[in-house]
């Protein structure tokens, strides 16, 4: 009876090793696939404000996209003066999209600002921030 359960054991054994092999094997692959994963994510877009400008409560801006990303208006917010944040597509309609090398200018009505400060963008990670000339 003794060799039973030592060949029991034995086999016990054997299969939890071989258990614990497929598991090692599956997180490696696992730790793989997501290396691969993180190593395709998008970049933060690269948005600079080149100048700022404020006339008859219309404020003006040049904003470029210098990265490989496009920035949508809906996910670009503003902050005049350290106010709340707005949505740019709230006040800015005339593109609703800007793409990696293009510069715009970009008009600004409604704010409620008069004679502001200081700028800051930000859009999907990517800032930017200037005073108004």
């Amino acid at each position: 009876m003794g060799g039973s359960v030592s060949i029991s054991a034995l086999i016990v054994g054997t299969a939890l090793l071989g258990i614990f092999a497929l598991a090692s094997l599956s997180l490696s692959n696992s730790a793989l696939s997501a290396s691969e994963v993180v190593g395709g994510a998008t970049d933060e877009p690269e948005i600079r404000l080149i100048n700022a400008s404020e006339s008859n409560g219309v404020i003006h801006l040049n904003m470029t996209n210098a990265g490989d990303e496009t920035i949508s208006f809906d996910q670009t917010w503003l902050s005049i003066d350290g106010a709340l944040p707005i949505r740019a597509s709230d006040y800015h309609n005339q593109s609703t999209i800007l793409f990696p090398g293009e510069t715009l200018h970009i008009q600004l009505s409604g704010t409620g600002f008069t004679s502001p400060a200081r700028i800051f963008v930000a859009s999907m990670g990517g800032q930017s921030g200037i005073s108004f000339s």
